[in-house]
């Protein structure tokens, strides 16, 4: 992985948890930082002990003062390494708490960190806390840890060759055999443990995925802005979830989004053009398209752009634009709270009876009866 791509994964990572995170060179010269305004930069005192760390396959997990943490690993490829940190003013600034304990606080902390390490390295670490520097405080966290970890030595996490198939068939565009390897992976084991709490544990696990799952697709040959912005649309909606059913199906769901945009990208790669068009539908899904307008950003003719666009795919921008609509209305009945009448306006659609009459053309059922049918309330 080159930086522009680790950075970028990072950005999305500070997108999703507003967490800081910070990348060091070998020297420990800044490379990039992500924080908010009112988070704390390091100290010299704090560089100095992250420089003291030996790079390993773990994350270090320090106590740097009262309600304050440090979570540090290295990239030993590129002799890199990452720091993540948190306190009290930013977490609530971030709105992840309306109170505050110390546990709560590194709890989140460690979990976001696990989930960055896993989608850098598809595998979870191991957490040390040899470099704590407040023993009384931190004994009874560093216990909870260590039972964490013994109670881990019996768990077989899902296989990760049979993930490497799973991930191969999104980068193809491949629905079937993707159907096929996710459930061979789940069979395999189980999800991790990633948070204390129940639902931000599931919440965390379908984060990882989108990220693991927007990289597949990219490699499949998907615009990086595009899966980019798919993964950030997915990130928020998780956040938003009040409840998690089922993590298995929704990790499916997720990857079957990104299946589907892959395929739909390599089927007309070999026109730029047509991607342009797909390209440009798919950012303005949420507005009235006007055929003329997209022709001008993609830079032809309106003529030209619905002739070749017929001629390749077989159906209609309109025709196309309106697919892709509902779509993306299937996915907000499914993973959001909003009504019909909110979607149908969210994807600009002036009359809800006009959406709800595309809709039942392209799905066979209507708006509501796809959310009951689904058990989504």
């Amino acid at each position: 992985m080159n930086n522009k791509q680790l950075f970028a994964l990072l950005r999305e990572f500070y997108t999703a948890s507003r967490t800081t995170v910070a990348v060091y060179d070998e020297m420990f010269n800044n490379e990039l930082v992500l924080k908010r305004p009112l988070a704390p930069d390091l100290s010299e005192k704090e560089r100095r002990l992250i420089e003291q760390i030996i790079p390993s396959h773990q994350i270090e997990v320090l106590r740097i003062g009262s309600g304050r943490y440090l979570c540090v690993f290295h990239l030993l490829a590129t002799k890199q390494t990452v720091v993540l940190w948190s306190n009290v003013e930013t977490l609530e600034s971030a709105g992840q708490y309306s109170s505050f304990t110390n546990g709560a606080d590194l709890d989140q902390l460690i979990a976001q960190a696990k989930m960055l390490y896993y989608s850098l390295f598809q595998t979870f670490p191991r957490i040390s806390s040899a470099y704590s520097d407040s023993m009384p405080e931190w004994s009874n966290v560093e216990g909870q840890i260590t039972r964490s970890e013994n109670r881990d030595l019996n768990i077989v996490h899902n296989d990760y060759y049979k993930e490497k198939f799973m991930l191969k068939a999104v980068s193809d565009g491949n629905l079937a055999e993707y159907r096929h390897r996710m459930r061979v992976f789940v069979q395999s084991g189980i999800f991790g443990n990633m948070a204390t709490s129940e639902l931000r544990n599931a919440k965390n696990l379908l984060i990882a995925a989108v990220t693991i799952f927007c990289r597949a697709a990219i490699e499949g040959g998907l615009y990086y802005e595009t899966a980019f912005e798919i993964s950030d649309q997915c990130c928020q909606n998780i956040e938003k979830m009040q409840s998690v059913e089922s993590s298995t199906q929704a990790i499916q769901d997720i990857g079957e989004l990104f299946v589907k945009r892959v395929r739909s990208a390599r089927q007309y790669s070999h026109n730029r053009a047509i991607y342009e068009i797909q390209d440009y539908v798919y950012k303005n899904l949420n507005s009235h398209i006007e055929l003329s307008i997209l022709a001008k950003n993609v830079g032809y003719s309106k003529n030209y752009v619905c002739q070749i666009f017929k001629d390749d795919t077989g159906q209609t921008i309109n025709e196309y634009i309106n697919k892709e609509k509902i779509r993306e209305a299937q996915y907000q009945l499914l993973f959001s709270n909003s009504s019909v009448t909110d979607i149908s306006q969210l994807l600009g659609f002036s009359d809800p009876s006009y959406f709800t009459k595309v809709f039942i053309k392209y799905a066979r059922v209507s708006p509501l009866a796809y959310r009951k049918m689904n058990n989504v309330s």
